[in-house]
């Protein structure tokens, strides 16, 4: 298996997806749902998104298509 290196991130930006990735979790608990891997990181690299740029009119899209995705992929 082929081993991958990380860019080190600054600590600033390792915080943000720390509590983005906490934030995530928590709002797929609240819904009951157990996400697969990769929903949960495309969540919280939403969730970092949103928190860089602020919340304009392509995020909140994004933000939507998520949800639609969530509420499809796991009936919720």
């Amino acid at each position: 298996m082929a081993t991958t290196t990380l860019e080190t991130r600054p600590n600033e930006d390792r915080i943000m997806y720390q509590n983005q990735s906490h934030l995530a979790h928590k709002y797929f608990e609240m819904c009951g749902i157990c996400p697969d891997l990769e929903d949960l990181v495309r969540i919280t690299d939403l969730l970092v998104v949103c928190v860089k740029h602020k919340t304009n009119d392509t995020i909140k899209e994004s933000l939507n298509k998520a949800q639609q995705h969530i509420k499809e992929k796991y009936k919720k």
